[in-house]
Formats: C-alpha cells, structure tokens, sequence
C-alpha cells in the first residue's frame, strides 16, 4: 500500500526527527500534534519535555516515500494552529511594518510605553 494512503503516514517521518535541536534530548513522538494537513504535506507542532522548546515540521510524501523539513519557533501549537489558519499579511501591511521598524525611535517609543 503507498505511504500516502496512510491518513498517519506523518508519524513515520516523526522518527527520523528525533533529538531536540536546543538541548539534544529525545522527542517523544507520541507527543506530537498534527495542525495542518494537504494530500500530499503535513505540518507537526512538537514541544521537546526537557527543555520545553518548540519545534515545527513539514512532512512531505514524495513519490512512495517521505521527506521532512523543520525549524525551532517560539510558537506554541495553539500559536501555531491559530497563526496558519490567518489570513496573509497584504504588502500594504508589509510596508507599514517596514516603515513602523525604520522609524528613528520606533524602539525608545516601545520601552516608553511600558
């Protein structure tokens, strides 16, 4: 049977992304939650129980096989799940954040507030 048939085809890939990239202790696989699925990708929040970093993954089914792609974030998985179901930023709201973090005393003003 090919892989993407599998509905939990993604927990395979899960195993190669074993170690913690911050402190190097094992995932607990069974751990890792599924916030965002396509026919062919799956995107998995885990959180490492040692040293509570975040780590998202991308598992992509490639041909009969399976690939995968991950970064460290600061997102939680509700973070996570909330910000990939938003809206894009539109490039008029790109500039304006642009032009916001350009500005002479955009962090003196920020530091003030509080």
């Amino acid at each position: 049977m090919p892989v993407h048939n599998n509905p939990e085809s993604w927990r395979e890939a899960l195993k190669f992304i074993n170690r913690c990239p911050i402190c190097s202790s094992s995932y607990k696989v069974e751990t890792a939650k599924l916030f965002a699925k396509t026919d062919t990708a799956s995107l998995v929040h885990l959180t490492c129980s040692s040293c509570s970093s975040y780590f998202v993954a991308m598992v992509i089914v490639v041909g009969q096989g399976l690939s995968s792609v991950g970064m460290v974030t600061d997102l939680s998985y509700d973070d996570a799940r909330r910000l990939y179901a938003a809206p894009a930023l539109t490039t008029d709201e790109l500039i304006e954040g642009y032009t916001e973090l350009n500005k002479e005393f955009f962090l003196q003003s920020l530091l003030l507030k509080g």
